[in-house]
């Protein structure tokens, strides 16, 4: 489902203890991530990128009258400006993806807010849907 607004392809089905490869076909780019804790229509905890400089990925589910509510907290970056940098980038993408969930969800559009964003490195070979 998440290729729909996210990255392109995961390898396999998240499970506390596995590790899976997300892929942005587009760019040629992937990472992996070490799922840690799964609390089925609560939370989903992960270390993310674990080939260069991880971080820690919380996605937790609220309901709230017929809707639910989803905030993403990304720890872990170091405090140096290098770090900041990347604090600021993973903050600019997951907003996008919970922009482009919830338009894909409610109002059933394929957003490109990642295939968009960043133009000039799609890979020449990307073929779309």
């Amino acid at each position: 489902m998440t290729s729909w607004f996210w990255f392109t392809h995961g390898d396999r089905r998240l499970t506390v203890g596995a590790q899976a490869t997300w892929t942005w076909g587009m760019y040629g780019v992937s990472t992996r991530v070490a799922v840690k804790a799964i609390e089925p229509n609560r939370r989903i905890l992960l270390d993310w990128n674990l080939e260069d400089r991880p971080s820690e990925v919380e996605f937790l589910f609220e309901r709230r009258g017929g809707f639910t509510w989803v905030e993403i907290i990304n720890r872990g970056f170091e405090d140096t400006d290098e770090g900041l940098a990347e604090a600021f980038d993973a903050k600019e993408g997951f907003t996008l993806v919970l922009a482009g969930a919830k338009l894909w969800l409610e109002q059933a559009i394929e957003p490109r807010f990642i295939l968009d964003r960043f133009p000039d490195r799609v890979r020449e070979t990307w073929k779309q849907r």
